[in-house]
C-alpha cells in the first residue's frame, strides 16, 4: 500500500478504537463505517488491476475524509466534556483584539464582499480536491505524494477537535443575517451550513486554514505561475473568511497555520517509495508555463 493508504487505515482504525471506548450516540453504525474504511483500503490496493478499480482506490481515501468528519460530533461530545471556547476567546481579546476587530469589519462589510467570503468558505473542500486532481493527472506516484499531506492535515485537525473541542465564535442563527450581513447568496450558504454541518465542535485548530494552505502549497508546485497564484489566492480567501464570518477565533487560524507548517515541514522526513523521476515530476511545473 502507498503511504496515504496506510495513513487512512491507521486513522480509521484509531477512530474505531475511540468509538468503541467512549460509546457515543450511534456508536455501532460509526464503528462499522470506520472498520469498513480500514478493511476496504487494503482490499482495493490488492485488487487495483483494472482502471475503474484503480480510480476507486485512488479517490476513496479522499472521499472518506468527508465521511469521517460527518461522523465526529457525537464522538467528540463523548470523548471530552470540556470546551475550549472561553480560553480561545480570552486569548483573542487579550492579544489579538485589534486584529479581530479589523478583520471582522473589513471594508465596512459590504454585502457583495460578504457574499464572496461565504462562497470562499463553502469552497473549502474543493480546493484540496482541485490540488489532488492536478496531481492525479501527473500520474499515480505524484498523486500519492501530493495527497499524503492533505490527508494528514485533515486527520491531525480532527485529532485537535477530539482533544481540544471548541465551537468557535458562531452567532445564533436568528442574529446571523443582521450581524453578518450579505445578500441572498450569504443567506443560502448559511442555510446550507446549518443543514449540512453535522460536526460543529471543529474550531481548534482551523482545518480550513491548515488544509487550504497545504493544498495551495502542494498544488502550486504542479502548475505554472498563474495557476499557483490562483491557488494561493483561493487559499487566502478561505483563511480570511474564517474569522470574517465568525466561524473561527484568530488563534484558531494561527494554530491552523502552525499545523500546515508542521505537515509541510515533515515532507522530507516521510518514507517514500518514489524515485528521482517522480520527485522531479512533482517539483517541476508543466513545460511552457
Amino acid at each position: 500500500m502507498r503511504p496515504f493508504e496506510w495513513l487512512t487505515v491507521v486513522a480509521a482504525a484509531g477512530m474505531a478504537l475511540v468509538t468503541a471506548a467512549v460509546q457515543p450516540s450511534g456508536a455501532l453504525p460509526r464503528l462499522l463505517v470506520f472498520l469498513a474504511i480500514a478493511a476496504a483500503t487494503p482490499l482495493l490496493a490488492r485488487a487495483a488491476a483494472r482502471p475503474a478499480t484503480q480510480f476507486l482506490r485512488d479517490w476513496l481515501p479522499v472521499v472518506e475524509i468527508l465521511v469521517v468528519f460527518l461522523l465526529l460530533q457525537p464522538i467528540i461530545e463523548a470523548t471530552a466534556t470540556w470546551r475550549l471556547d472561553a480560553a480561545l476567546a480570552a486569548l483573542d481579546a487579550r492579544y489579538l483584539a485589534r486584529l479581530v476587530e479589523a478583520w471582522r469589519g473589513a471594508f465596512g462589510r459590504p454585502a457583495a464582499f460578504t457574499d464572496a467570503m461565504y462562497l470562499a468558505y463553502v469552497s473549502y473542500y474543493f480546493l484540496p480536491l482541485t490540488a489532488a486532481a492536478i496531481a492525479w493527472r501527473r500520474g499515480p506516484e505524484v498523486f500519492g505524494r501530493a495527497v499524503f499531506p492533505l490527508l494528514l492535515g485533515f486527520y491531525l485537525s480532527y485529532l485537535g477537535y477530539l482533544v481540544l473541542p471548541a465551537a468557535g465564535p458562531r452567532l445564533p442563527p436568528a442574529a446571523e443575517a443582521a450581524l453578518l450581513g450579505g445578500g441572498a447568496l450569504s443567506g443560502a450558504v448559511r442555510a446550507f451550513l446549518r443543514a449540512a454541518e453535522a460536526t460543529t465542535l471543529d474550531a481548534f485548530p482551523s482545518g480550513h486554514t491548515a488544509v487550504a494552505l497545504i493544498a495551495a502549497a502542494g498544488g502550486s508546485r504542479l502548475v505554472g505561475r498563474g495557476g499557483a497564484a490562483a491557488l494561493w489566492l483561493w487559499a487566502a480567501a478561505i483563511v480570511f473568511s474564517t474569522v470574517y464570518l465568525h466561524v473561527h477565533y484568530a488563534v484558531d487560524v494561527l494554530a491552523g497555520i502552525a499545523l500546515a507548517l508542521l505537515v509541510l515541514g515533515t515532507e522530507r522526513l516521510r518514507p517514500s517509495r518514489l524515485g528521482r523521476p517522480a520527485v522531479a515530476a512533482l517539483d517541476e511545473p508543466p513545460s511552457g508555463t
